[in-house]
Parts: structure tokens; C-alpha cells; sequence
């Protein structure tokens, strides 16, 4: 990131704490709330405004860029128009509960003006099981499909406190550690600062708020067009690897991919609809085993981290397609554990996470609370 955008830092810190404060009772007044119901993890009505307190500066900054004619703005406009209409689209949605064609109507066409506009698709699978160079039609309709399942696959994920916006900061941190590059270091950096603050607000028993879909379908929007750069043989970003870089995408996003699909096979197994709503998501099933929000989000996404240290240290020495199934040996074995082990599990984990981050909720609740 440029060192002339560091004085933005302190600003955008200052706007979004400032936001996420005074959206709590805008929302309330004007309907952007969470109501609970019987698939719901949480009691009380809870704000949904912490997307759009992450996304308001975030989009202001960008547009103030494109005046002072930043470069990595101004060359990226697919992803900033396509970024600002899936937002708007989660904050119509957070409001008025909008259908589900209609969403899926307007992500496909969001996405497929990313993907045409920009040229960022997938257009070679690497040799992943034989497999090189596809044409330009079906990369862009894969590329097209895979946008769309990733904003879904991350608001699927929103279920419990701090999870989608956890998941996300690690794999924006991923994926911005292999391309480099002003853009996605900007990404990083200044929606990492936000979630970091949301995840404050989120976890607080007082001033608590949730992303709403403004902000999960804004999160899975950013992931989905920093999969398809990183993807795209055009962009050079896949030369240095010793993993399949298709394999890498999959690993990076791996939570959000793996728990939607293991839901809709396991939905059209016993005859449902794949988009049925039901508490079957891995989140879901640790809360049901006696997990609190802060111990299933903790627990996930210290599992996530565990299997990117696997791959980041035998990808270079192993076969890919060997590595794919030594990472489904491992998801299935986190999956046994937690079905029959649960209690010794959740005991462990509960008397870790509590003295590693006790101090920090701590100072938080403080602030919040004045």
C-alpha cells in the first residue's frame, strides 16, 4: 500500500468507530434489525448495520481516490461499481427482506458484469487432474457460477458472532500476501481495520450489532474478484507457487466452500431444496453441542488456520492432487471429533479461549459500554 495512504488510517479508523456507534439507534428507528426466529443462534433484536458501517467510508475513500486519480482506483472500476450494488442490493435486503430470485438475479448480473468488464476468470486449471487452458465461454460462465456461490457461501456463514467476519480477515490476508499489488494491500488493510472494530461491537454484550447481508455479501463479493484475479493466467500470480493454484483458492476460501457444500449434499440427499434454511452448517451444530458464539467462531477459524500451516509446509514437498485428499482426511477428522467428542472438546477449548482473549473482551466491553 502507498505511504500516501497512510494518513488515511487514523480518519477511517475514528469514521467507523464513529458509525457503528450511531447506526445502532438509526437502525433500530428504520427497521435494519435482526429478529430472531427458530433457526436463529441469538434472543434479542440486534442491529444489522455493521456492513454498512465497514462499506460507507470504505466507499467513500474509494471514490475520493478515483478524484485524486490513484491509479489501482482508477483502473479498477469493475470492482468498485459490482462492490457498490452488491452492498446496496444486502442493505435493500437487511430492510425489506427481499426474494431470493430477486437477489440471485441481480448477483449473477453484478457478477457477470465483473467478470466480462474486468477479464479476471478462470481460464486454466493449472494441469489440476489433467486439465490446462479452457476456452474463454466456459471459464467466464465458471467464473460467473463461482462469484455467485462465494457471496451466497459467505453470508451462509453469518450465522454466529465474529465467523464471516473473521474467515474473511484471514483469507483477504491470504490472498493479499500471494498477489501483492497496491490494490489488494489497500483491501486488506482498511476492511481489515473494520472488521476488526465490527467483530468488537459484535462479540460486546452491550452495543451489540451484526454484519447484516450488507456487509456478509459485500465480504464475499471482495473474496470472490480476489479468487478470479489470483486465478486469472494473465496476472502472473500463480508462476511461484508449488501448489495447484486452483487448489490454493480452494484452500484460501476453504471454510465457507467446504460448509456450504457439505450442507446442500446433505439437503438434496434427503430430498430438500439445497437453499432449504435449516441449522445443519457446522456453526449451528457446534452451538447445538454446547459451543458459545466466541468458542465456535475461535475454534473454526483456529482450524482453518491449522490446515493453511499444513499445506504452507508440505505443499512444496507433496503431489497437489495428493494434497487434496490429506486436506479432506483432515476436514473429516475435525468433523468426527467434534460429532463424538464434543464435550471434551468444547471443555478444552472454552478454558483456552477464554484466558487467551478474556482481557482483551475485557477493555472492549469498557469502551462500548461508555
Amino acid at each position: 500500500m502507498s505511504s500516501a495512504l497512510y494518513p488515511l488510517v487514523p480518519p477511517f479508523v475514528a469514521v467507523v468507530l464513529l458509525l457503528a456507534r450511531l447506526l445502532i439507534d438509526y437502525g433500530y428507528r428504520f427497521g435494519l434489525v435482526d429478529q430472531p426466529n427458530e433457526r436463529s443462534s441469538h434472543s434479542a433484536i440486534v442491529p444489522r448495520v455493521g456492513g454498512i458501517s465497514i462499506f460507507i467510508p470504505y466507499l467513500l475513500m474509494g471514490l475520493g481516490l478515483v478524484i485524486a486519480r490513484f491509479e489501482f482506483v482508477q483502473t479498477n472500476a469493475p470492482y468498485w461499481v459490482g462492490l457498490f450494488c452488491i452492498v446496496l442490493l444486502g442493505t435493500l435486503d437487511d430492510r425489506l427482506d427481499l426474494s431470493s430470485k430477486l437477489k440471485f438475479l441481480v448477483q449473477f448480473g453484478v457478477a457477470t458484469y465483473y467478470v466480462i468488464s474486468s477479464g479476471n476468470y478462470v481460464d486454466d486449471l493449472y494441469g489440476l487432474f489433467g486439465v490446462g487452458a479452457i476456452p474463454s465461454w466456459l471459464g467466464i460462465s465458471l467464473s460467473v457460477i463461482t462469484v455467485v456461490y462465494l457471496i451466497n457461501a459467505v453470508n451462509l456463514i453469518d450465522g454466529v458472532d465474529g465467523l464471516a467476519a473473521g474467515t474473511s480477515l484471514l483469507s483477504m490476508y491470504l490472498f493479499s500476501t500471494l498477489m501483492g499489488g497496491a490494490e489488494h494491500l489497500f483491501t486488506f488493510a482498511f476492511i481489515g481495520i473494520g472488521l476488526i472494530i465490527f467483530m468488537g461491537f459484535n462479540f460486546s454484550g452491550k452495543k451489540k450489532i451484526f454484519l447484516g447481508d450488507a456487509g456478509s455479501l459485500g465480504l464475499g463479493f471482495i473474496l470472490a474478484t480476489m479468487v478470479m484475479e489470483f486465478l486469472n493466467s494473465g496476472n502472473g500470480h500463480a508462476t511461484t507457487l508449488n501448489l495447484n493454484p486452483v487448489v490454493v483458492g480452494i484452500l484460501v476460501l476453504g471454510y465457507p466452500i467446504a460448509d456450504t457444500l457439505r450442507v446442500f449434499i446433505i439437503r438434496l440427499s434427503i430430498g430438500l431444496s439445497p437453499f432449504n434454511a435449516d441449522r445443519r452448517h457446522m456453526h449451528h451444530v457446534l452451538l447445538d453441542k454446547g459451543f458459545s458464539h466466541f468458542g465456535t467462531s475461535t475454534f473454526i477459524m483456529t482450524c482453518v488456520g491449522l490446515i493453511v500451516l499444513l499445506n504452507k509446509t508440505f505443499a512444496p514437498i507433496l503431489d497437489s492432487h495428493l494434497m487434496i485428499f490429506i486436506n479432506l482426511g483432515v476436514i473429516l477428522l475435525i468433523h468426527l471429533f467434534v460429532r463424538h467428542r464434543s464435550t471434551q472438546l468444547r471443555i478444552f477449548w472454552r478454558s483456552f479461549s477464554r484466558g487467551l482473549f478474556n482481557p482483551v473482551k475485557s477493555l472492549w466491553n469498557k469502551y462500548v459500554s461508555n
